[in-house]
């Protein structure tokens, strides 16, 4: 899983990141994408919701937000297009 999350962070902070050209969805466990430079990564479901910036990922506490860990029994149903560049995971 660090892997991943190294490879993530890679991918974003360049400045000519690749070009997303493939997002497969495999339900309910992982979303496989893959980019223009060869690159694929299998993106799992629990993954996926334990690093999510959405509200209900998130409990509060006095020091900010904190991420709530153990998602072990997450799925993904479905993936719809939103806008021009996202995609919604249910």
């Amino acid at each position: 899983m660090l892997a991943i999350e190294r490879a993530i962070r890679r991918i974003h902070t360049a400045v000519d990141a690749p070009r997303l050209t493939r997002f497969a969805l495999h339900a309910p466990k992982c979303v496989e994408v893959g980019f223009a430079d060869g690159s694929v990564f299998n993106l799992a479901a629990e993954f996926l919701r334990v690093n999510s910036p959405a509200v209900d990922g998130k409990i509060r506490s006095v020091g900010g937000e904190k991420v709530i860990s153990g998602r072990r029994h997450v799925g993904i149903m479905s993936a719809e297009p939103v806008g021009n560049y996202g995609d919604c995971l249910r």
